[in-house]
Order: C-alpha cells, then sequence, then structure tokens
C-alpha cells in the first residue's frame, strides 16, 4: 500500500535533510503511528505520501503508483484515495457539521442521492448522530475532530493520514479520537498516524515507526514510545491488567462511538459484530478509489490553517 525505498527529502539552505535513507513498507490495513519529536522528519513523511512533496532522492509506491513517475494530471486521483486528518481541524466555521462533511462529497461531483446517504451513516459510525446541525463552535475539541475525521472518511478512501490529531486535545478526549481510527482501521482502511502523544500510543499497542532527525531508527511490531516494555492494556480497565488482545471490543467505546454496523446502518449482531469480521463491516460501503467520483482539485493540504475556537466543555 506505500513503500518507501531509500528516500531522502532535502530542501534548500538546510545542512540536515528531512528524511535520510528510509526504507519502509506499511501494507494493506495496517494501523502504524510514526513518532518522533518536533523536526524528525514525520509531517516530511506525509507529504511525500501526499506527493505535495518530490523525493530527492529514492522511490515513493502508493496504491500501486510510483509517485516519481505520475504525471500532475493524475495526482489528484491519487489524492482521492487519500483521506487526511489534521491537529486544527480546518473545519469551515460558518458550515453546520453535516455541510462540513457534505463538503467533501460535494468537490467530488457527488450525487445530491449519494451525499443524503453516505453523510449521515459517516456521522453515526464516529458518533455524532443528532448534531448534524451544529456549527464548529458550539462543538468540543474532541468533537470537532470527529467531523474532520468524518469528512476525510466519508468518500471510503483505502488510506487514511492523520498528521498529529490529537495535538490540540486533552489525554482522554485523545484516546477516544485514536480508538475511532482505530474502527475506521477495523474497516479495511490503512491508517498513518503521525503523533508525539506518548500515552496514547503506548496504550494502543500497534506498530510505531520512529523518526529522528530524518533517520528510521526503530519500527517495531506492537511497539511503544518508551525505551522500556509495558503491558498491552487498555486505560482505564479495572481489576488485573489484562492483554488487550485478549479483552472483547465493547458494543461502544467509553468516549461515545457506537457498536460496529452492520450493512444499512443498523447495530450488528452476532458473532464478529464488534469489528473481528472484517467482511460485515466493509459490506454496504460506498466505493472507493478512482472511479468513485471525479478527483478532487488540486493543491497543498498539509499547510497550516487557523483553528476553528471551540466551546468551553
Amino acid at each position: 500500500m506505500i513503500l518507501f525505498e531509500n528516500v531522502t527529502k532535502t530542501y534548500p539552505r538546510t545542512t540536515r535533510p528531512a528524511l535520510d535513507d528510509v526504507n519502509l513498507e506499511i501494507p494493506r490495513g495496517e494501523f502504524a503511528f510514526v513518532v518522533g519529536t518536533s523536526g524528525s522528519g514525520k509531517s516530511t513523511m506525509m507529504q511525500l505520501v501526499m506527493k505535495e512533496q518530490d523525493v530527492s532522492r529514492g522511490r515513493i509506491l502508493v496504491a500501486g503508483r510510483d509517485l516519481d513517475r505520475l504525471p500532475e494530471r493524475k495526482v489528484p486521483a491519487l489524492r482521492r484515495e487519500i483521506g487526511c486528518v489534521f491537529q486544527d481541524f480546518r473545519l469551515l466555521p460558518n458550515k453546520t457539521v453535516f455541510q462540513n462533511v457534505a463538503y467533501a462529497l460535494q468537490v467530488l461531483g457527488s450525487s445530491r442521492a449519494r451525499i443524503r446517504q453516505t453523510v449521515p451513516e459517516t456521522l453515526e459510525l464516529v458518533g455524532l448522530a443528532g448534531m448534524e446541525k451544529r456549527l464548529p463552535h458550539q462543538l468540543s475539541g474532541g468533537e470537532q475532530q470527529r467531523v474532520a475525521i468524518a469528512r476525510a472518511f466519508v468518500n471510503r478512501p483505502p488510506i487514511l493520514l492523520a498528521d498529529e490529531p490529537t495535538g490540540n486535545l486533552d489525554p482522554d478526549t485523545s484516546l477516544g479520537i485514536v480508538q475511532l481510527l482505530d474502527r475506521i482501521n477495523r474497516t479495511g482502511t490503512t491508517v498513518v498516524m503521525a503523533t508525539h502523544d506518548t500515552v496514547t500510543v503506548n496504550a494502543m499497542r500497534k506498530r510505531v515507526i520512529r523518526l529522528d532527525g530524518g533517520v528510521l531508527v526503530s519500527d517495531m511490531e506492537a511497539g511503544d514510545y518508551t525505551t522500556g516494555s509495558i503491558p498491552r492494556v487498555r486505560l482505564g480497565e479495572e481489576g488485573p491488567a489484562r492483554p488487550v488482545a485478549d479483552l472483547q471490543v465493547p458494543d461502544g467505546y467509553d468516549d461515545g462511538v457506537p457498536a460496529a454496523y452492520a450493512p444499512g446502518g443498523g447495530p450488528a449482531e452476532g458473532p464478529g459484530a464488534t469489528g473481528d469480521d472484517e467482511q460485515g463491516e466493509r459490506a454496504g460501503l460506498a466505493p472507493i478509489g478512482r472511479d468513485a467520483d471525479e478527483p478532487r482539485a488540486k493543491g497543498g493540504i498539509f499547510r497550516r490553517h487557523k483553528a476553528v475556537q471551540t466551546s468551553d466543555r
């Protein structure tokens, strides 16, 4: 799904590469954290995957495309297959929750019928059913980020990039957001999240790719953001610690994320309803990929924007 081969990225008038001879592969359907301090190369890696930047040396393949050989006219089609979530939410302040999510489909030329069907389903998935008419300033920071995730996922992209999505949130809300990304990952979407949120990374125990000064210094399955080893436990779980792998996924996360949904939007029932049956979660989703809609307009999306003011919650 995403392949870096000896990738180096240098910028003019700098003495050190932003990325230095990076090799990694993120297969389809994986959830991977990219961690490191500010300036370690996390955002540069995201920009390269989106082809907002070109490599100085090496090769990147995304969804089977060699980005170095990808014509400019085909870049919008690539970006249609990648959803993006940002630290500062980037919501339209004068648009409702429904309109913010629907906008992602409107710019692709989706039909009104598809918008009317897909937007409510996606808001239900992220735990925002009933908030369709609220404006961003009427939402908490965590709720605003859920809107941003819904907007990124409403077209059902095969890849979701999250660049510091919990940077403006408190620890409890941050964990809820990452749990939501985990649910989206279990529908088959590849999720790559850049972060320096130590607590959340250690709690989730997913793959951890660590960058330091542009160099890939470690790549661990079920890793953590510390030098030591910690039990794979769910935060807030009472009683003796148990590995998360041994725990059943509950009907809903503690932060309000709803249970897994069956085709048509209703609650799933029976074995595998909590996410183990990926086929059940994939069923009924809208088409993904280059044939779904018209390409989105090209342009940089990783540029920083002013965040929408949140309500006091």
